[in-house]
């Protein structure tokens, strides 16, 4: 692309965007992007590329100096080097090397010669569920991305292990599968939860992006004191179906969440009040028949397609014909152009856990293997999230 069709193309997509969000931000956000690339030489690009790494490493330093903290703790006031270093105890020069890389992300404003001021995205990265993701990303994919080559090399790369002796990257290189790993290291299992507690807030919930009330409750069996509304699959402490409740006091039917014992037995027999809590492992048959709603959320990605298949039938043998829907909350990519945090996130699944995020196309052929077609997919934007709402084929 040329330079002059790229600033056109931005000029373009910053008129439509008028609030900072949904797929016209996405656009904004892709044609700046773009014009990136036409302004850059291909020698620029691969010299950017090759020192994207050092930006990680800068902030995770920085969050573990708590310079960050420091220079957030003042409130929009400009911090010196040395202030940090009194503050913190670690080397004037140390910080101001690690801070120009960290300044440079826009993590954090450079006010003067090692000075420092607080901006949003400061004030964001060191809350605990940002500096958890920022950890947890870090100190987990590095060690794995710099052996990764040589763990190609020696026994290729399994996707979906299936044989004893292959492993996933995650296995080869931590020697232990990815939740025995957080069972196991408090300090990441910590990070890995602070970071999923806020990983979508600001973020539509997914019943504003699946209209429940509109497209659900309507065909609801209300004349049924036992009619299951909505069943959350594997969701942990319910607090998806708290949220939908909050949002829609008055829906009607029953609201049901379950998981296995580690995770029900936590409840400790007070389930939140109007929601019930059902020990079950999906790799067995759905005790909960013609629901109006079973949804699943980050669940699939975890599982390759043999699996998913499994735990997906199991669902569907309990759904009845014309009346109940599947409802499935994750990435949806793009056939082609996938945008780059779902791509990202596809990366990380296979590395972690020999998961994946699946393309629609790869969506549709797994679910038609359940028995299941897609009836639409709900989302404002393509880089995050999407509803899949699924039903029996008819």
């Amino acid at each position: 692309m040329d330079l002059s069709t790229a600033i056109a193309d931005v000029q373009k997509a910053a008129h439509a965007d008028k609030n900072g969000s949904g797929q016209n931000h996405v656009d904004l956000l892709e044609a700046i992007r773009k014009l990136s690339l036409a302004a850059e030489t291909p020698a620029e690009t691969l010299m950017r590329m090759r020192f994207e790494p050092l930006q990680s490493a800068a902030i995770r330093l920085a969050l573990e100096g708590g310079f960050l903290d420091t220079i957030a703790a003042a409130d929009g006031k400009v911090v010196t080097a040395s202030e940090i270093a009194k503050a913190t105890g670690y080397d004037e020069l140390l910080i101001a090397r690690i801070m120009r890389l960290v300044t440079w992300t826009g993590v954090c404003d450079e006010a003067g010669e090692r000075q420092y001021r607080a901006i949003e995205a400061t004030r964001l990265v060191v809350t605990p569920g940002l500096a958890g993701g920022a950890k947890h990303h870090y100190d987990l994919f590095f060690p794995i991305g710099a052996k990764l080559v040589d763990y190609m090399k020696s026994t290729g790369f399994h996707q979906f292990p299936k044989k004893p002796h292959q492993q996933s990257p995650w296995e080869a290189i931590f020697k232990l599968g990815f939740f025995e790993f957080f069972a196991a290291n408090e300090d990441q299992r910590r990070y890995f939860d602070d970071y999923m507690a806020v990983r979508r807030k600001g973020l539509s919930s997914w019943h504003e992006v699946f209209p429940m009330n509109a497209e659900l409750v309507p065909g609801f069996k209300h004349n049924d004191p036992q009619a299951v509304l909505l069943v959350d699959v594997g969701g942990n402490w319910g607090h998806e179906l708290q949220s939908f409740q909050e949002a829609h006091p008055d829906a009607p039917g029953r609201l049901i969440v379950q998981d296995l014992p580690i995770m029900t037995e936590k409840f400790g027999g007070k389930a939140p009040t109007g929601i019930e809590v059902l020990t079950y492992d999906f790799f067995t048959p759905q005790p909960i028949k013609g629901a109006r709603a079973y949804y699943f959320r980050n669940i699939c990605h975890d599982w390759p397609d043999e699996a998913c298949q499994n735990f997906l039938s199991n669902t569907a043998k309990a759904m009845t014909k014309g009346y109940s829907r599947l409802l499935i909350d994750e990435y949806v990519l793009p056939n082609t152009g996938a945008p780059i945090r779902g791509s990202s996130m596809d990366f990380l699944m296979m590395c972690f856990c020999s998961g994946i995020e699946r393309t629609r196309r790869q969506w549709e052929d797994l679910l038609g293997s359940c028995g299941l077609e897609i009836v639409k997919i709900w989302g404002s934007r393509t880089d995050y999230e999407q509803v899949i709402e699924a039903r029996l084929i008819e």
